[in-house]
């Protein structure tokens, strides 16, 4: 049965698939922690999991120290972190907060960056290209984007 306040980290889940992974912000982290509450039975795994008090389970840091020893010592164990294609996560960005529905990021974006307007998607990358220190390798040497 499901309880979402156990503290329990030796869950039969994690403890049988063996995986640990490292959870990178705006790299799909809220999906892999609703599939997690999915498997541990969390009947309202689709809702946003940051204020539920099951996903710190799945949180290394909350670990007790021995418990942490022992999956980083254990060969079975299988360890990811998940990466997301900088220009996919680009376009991501320019499609949800520049061109989507939030206007408090296009409030941001405006103020920030002077925009008038939504830019295309081509201006876009270049205005976050003139504010880098190193060029951005979607702009660098094209005359397309």
């Amino acid at each position: 049965q499901y309880d979402e306040t156990s503290n329990s980290h030796s869950d039969e889940t994690n403890h049988n698939n063996k995986l640990a992974f490292c959870g990178i912000p705006k790299n799909g982290i809220t999906n892999w922690i609703q599939l997690l509450r999915f498997i541990i039975g969390a009947p309202d795994y689709l809702s946003l999991p940051y204020e539920k008090h099951d996903w710190k389970k799945f949180q290394f840091d909350s670990l007790n120290e021995h418990v942490q020893l022992d999956i980083l010592n254990d060969e079975s164990f299988t360890f990811a972190a998940f990466l997301r294609d900088p220009a996919e996560r680009l376009l991501s960005l320019y499609l949800d907060k520049i061109n989507g529905k939030h206007d408090r990021w296009k409030k941001h974006f405006v103020s920030r960056y002077g925009l008038v307007g939504t830019p295309t998607f081509e201006e876009f990358v270049k205005m976050i290209d003139r504010n880098r220190t190193t060029p951005c390798p979607l702009v660098q040497g094209r005359t397309n984007v």
